[in-house]
């Protein structure tokens, strides 16, 4: 038989376990541990992304002020009380004065702001700017201006419109403005231009109507005889223009014959003929008679190798021939005139 150790047979108790109150403590201090991690990882990743924020708007507000300061165009931005926010550097240089914050009525005095006329000053309340700080949207104005830096003048095209932010409230205006003096310059110069071609187009066309007058002059050379001596070419416009006279000359002075001389013309085409045609046409049609004298040998082979028919138109050699058949024409109309008076006479004391 086996002796018995000692504690054989009892059960051993097991090891002793944590109370739920040390266990909750202990979860809580777990809990604040990582809660505290994690809330630190939180802020310094809110100030990372706030410092983004900031460098980005600054990027942004430098590059918005680098595009202004870059643009040609003067821009100045006023608040709605009229004090002067920004200006950019064109600004300056367009006026050569300093931008200030002048009260808006100091406005046209400082900057030496004037009306077309150069010498009127415009109104401060009339500026662009000020018109669009009163809600108005202003677009191409010349505005002349001069000061003591630009003694000479100069012009302003101006334009501004209210600023409204994201919600629509206005809170200002802004003007954009530029130098347009060589343009006006020029302009005024093309005006002065077409001035003076006008002039000149005048005086070239009483020139030309005197040239006409002394190359188609209608002389009354016999009671009842008209002559148009005709020199050079005789084109459409002419011919227009010198039916117009004879027939208001035969009209005024009811005269009975006319002698068209061509002594002076040297070429002669189908056109030229069918012009006297028309002219001496119209001529009958008021009851006068035309003939035509003057035609060179040149021009009578044309007219024959173009056979042109001048129909009933009587041609002499010259002037004085044609003269002469006009007076034996008027002899014979007196003779029978009285001719007929005479049978007249008889008859009636029969």
């Amino acid at each position: 038989m086996k002796p018995v150790r000692r504690n054989e047979g009892k059960t051993r108790l097991p090891q002793s376990s944590p109370q739920p109150d040390e266990i909750n403590k202990q979860e809580q201090t777990t809990t604040r541990r990582a809660g505290g991690r994690k809330a630190g990882k939180g802020t310094r990743a809110s100030s990372a992304e706030l410092a983004r924020t900031v460098e980005h708007l600054e990027n942004r507000v430098r590059a918005q002020q680098a595009i202004l300061d870059n643009i040609v165009d003067g821009v100045v931005v006023g608040n709605r009380n009229g004090t002067i926010m920004y200006s950019n550097q064109a600004a300056e240089a367009v006026l050569k004065v300093a931008i200030s914050d002048a009260p808006p009525e100091e406005w046209s005095t400082r900057y030496g702001l004037y009306h077309a006329d150069g010498k009127t000053p415009f109104p401060s309340s009339e500026l662009p700017l000020a018109r669009a700080l009163q809600g108005e949207v202003i677009t191409a104005q010349e505005i002349f201006f001069r000061n003591d830096e630009n003694p000479q003048g100069s012009w302003l095209l101006a334009s501004a419109r209210p600023l409204l932010d994201a919600d629509g409230t206005f809170f200002g205006a802004v003007a954009v403005f530029r130098d347009i003096g060589d343009r006006k310059r020029w302009e005024q110069e093309m005006e002065q231009q077409l001035v003076r071609e006008k002039e000149r187009n005048d005086a070239l066309e009483r020139l030309r109507l005197t040239v006409q007058q002394l190359s188609t002059p209608i002389l009354e050379v016999w009671d009842d005889v008209l002559v148009l001596p005709i020199i050079g070419v005789l084109d459409s416009r002419r011919s227009g223009e010198m039916t117009d006279q004879l027939l208001e000359e035969i009209a005024r002075k009811q005269s009975r014959f006319v002698i068209v001389d061509v002594t002076g013309v040297e070429i002669v085409d189908s056109s030229t003929a069918d012009q006297l045609l028309r002219l001496v046409s119209s001529v009958e049609l008021l009851g006068a008679r035309c003939m035509l004298t003057g035609v060179r040998p040149a021009v009578a082979q044309t007219l024959t190798s173009l056979r042109v028919d001048l129909g009933p138109m009587l041609t002499l050699r010259n002037l004085r021939h044609g003269l002469q058949t006009c007076l034996r024409m008027m002899h014979a109309d007196m003779d029978m005139t009285r001719a007929i008076a005479s049978r007249s006479g008889i008859t009636a004391r029969r």
